[in-house]
């Protein structure tokens, strides 16, 4: 059931942007193939090498967050798993020897990832209202529960689905059942002001500035205090339930706005924290039958995620549909309240259930080996103050800045940790052809009156030169001002191949004055 989960979420991410159709097909079908006949140890590992070499060979380091993340626990798991096919030949425990082996890797590394990702937000641009990106996220949300799709608004649309899922479960028994007042107090207050805020977002009030900038601080506080709190409530066995259901609600409003990808990952490593009388709930009680045919609920998840992903490529094909990010979310959203029904059904159920105790972040069957790569990780997102990468380190939508002398950070504000000085050594674009900037800044603004570091620089000059482009540029390089006929042909900037540093650092842009905006 793990590696399903975690191969939809490597089909999301290839089929996000369908950057190389040929692989990203062929990818699908391949794991499409290995969810029709059965997942097994083999197939799985052929996916993961096959998806990790793409992603190292032609895609590193311009990854996004959550794929620097994949690739860490790809090489992970694939070392695990041949460890695991040499030391347990016996076929019938292997599966659950190997996932119990894994699973704390899983559970340590979303703790990790959760907690760098709040810990970057601990700056003083995050809580500025005008630039966090808690409150700009928050709009973006709002906005595509107002948009309608078909007709219907995309809210009335979550409404419904939330209030028929809640008749069902209510049914069940336990809703209002004695012995149960907190619990049935708590389900009421949550239905009350989630049906408040669904007609809140449909009337559209205008609320004026003031609220809305409070409103906006109070998304940057919940934000906050998910990643940075919630991470280490997840290491109590007896809190992470809570935490879970707060996450999957959080992964669900981002998917809204484009975040399927990351919410797919999510949901495969957080289900290593569910306990195994749980897990086992999901696998025996999630058959759906369909016509006859029995069909289990993890495999309508990863139908969904490669209909998500065919629907996605149509951009490949044809024209971006309207509304392609709501409509792709919206199924996501569908999928896993789908897959994780049945936990639903029995926590809702009046019958005697499994007690959710939570489990161990840790034990003693991972092997000592794959601790290395928490350390990788932690590293990974501690760059931006040493002085290395600033993207692909989960600081993505942070408002961090830690170029300069001083950074935005409020613990780290003096750069006490930095050693290198690639973020100071930096190129200003004083004038471009916007036709080229944008298509290698991948932004939709150009780039034009942004700076970036000269290893970045290089990664652009390098590109065009792929491409044939010639690229009239004026910039401004150490107090100097320069201009030239074709940057790529410069003998001061040509860039025939790539250095160590150019295959391992990713930075952004660096944009004037302050504050910080929030970028990716």
């Amino acid at each position: 059931m793990f590696a399903l989960l975690y191969t939809v979420a490597l089909v999301l991410d290839l089929g996000d942007e369908w950057q190389d159709p040929w692989f990203t097909g062929l990818f699908l079908l391949g794991a499409a193939a290995a969810g029709i006949t059965g997942m097994t140890r083999l197939k799985f590992l052929i996916l993961l090498v096959a998806v990790t070499s793409y992603n190292l060979v032609f895609r590193f380091p311009e990854v996004a967050n959550h794929v620097n993340l994949t690739i860490c626990l790809n090489v992970a798991m694939i070392l695990a798993m041949a460890y695991s096919f040499v030391r347990h030949r016996n076929a019938d425990t292997a599966p659950v020897d190997y996932f119990t082996a894994i699973s704390p890797l899983l559970r340590l590394s979303l703790v990790l990832v959760y907690f760098l990702a709040g810990f970057h937000k601990l700056n003083s641009d995050y809580f500025n209202p005008e630039a966090s990106c808690a409150a700009g996220f928050l709009g973006l949300v709002i906005a595509a529960l107002r948009t309608s799709v078909l007709g219907i608004p995309a809210v009335v649309m979550v409404t419904a689905v939330g209030v028929v899922a809640g008749y069902r479960l209510s049914r069940r028994g336990r809703f209002g059942s004695r012995g149960s007042l907190v619990f049935t107090t708590v389900v009421v207050t949550i239905g009350s002001v989630g049906l408040g805020g669904a007609l809140a977002i449909l009337l559209e009030p205008q609320t004026g500035r003031a609220p809305a900038l409070a409103i906006g601080m109070v998304a940057a506080a919940a934000v906050l205090g998910w990643e940075l709190a919630g991470s280490l409530l997840l290491t109590v066995p007896r809190l992470q339930a809570a935490i879970l259901a707060f996450s999957l609600s959080m992964h669900a409003a981002l998917a809204l706005v484009g975040f399927a990808d990351f919410g797919a990952l999510a949901l495969a490593l957080l289900f290593s924290f569910v306990p195994a009388s749980y897990q086992q709930v999901l696998i025996v009680d999630g058959g759906v039958r369909i016509r006859g045919f029995v069909v289990h609920r993890v495999h309508i998840y990863g139908a969904i995620g490669i209909a998500v992903t065919l629907f996605s490529g149509t951009r490949v094909v044809v024209q971006r549909l309207p509304h392609e990010p709501l409509i792709a979310g919206l199924l996501f959203d569908l999928a896993v309240l789908i897959a994780i029904w049945p936990i639903l059904a029995t926590v809702f159920s009046p019958s005697p259930r499994p007690v959710w105790g939570g489990v161990r972040i840790l034990n003693r069957r991972m092997p000592a080996f794959l601790y290395v790569f928490p350390v990788v990780l932690v590293l990974m997102g501690m760059t931006p103050y040493l002085g290395l990468r600033t993207a692909g380190n989960f600081s993505m939508f942070s408002n961090l800045r830690t170029e300069g002398d001083t950074s935005n950070h409020l613990l780290l504000g003096a750069n006490p940790l930095k050693v290198w000085g690639y973020q100071e050594d930096i190129v200003w674009i004083v004038d471009i052809d916007d036709r080229v900037g944008q298509r290698i800044h991948h932004y939709d603004q150009s780039p034009r009156g942004y700076a970036l570091p000269v290893v970045e620089f290089r990664k652009w000059i390098q590109e065009w030169s792929r491409a044939g482009d010639h690229v009239p540029l004026t910039y401004g390089y150490r107090g100097e001002l320069h201009t030239t006929d074709d940057i790529v042909t410069d003998p001061r900037w040509r860039t025939d191949s790539r250095t160590p540093a150019m295959v391992l650092l990713d930075f952004r842009v660096i944009q004037p004055g302050q504050p910080n905006w929030c970028r990716w």
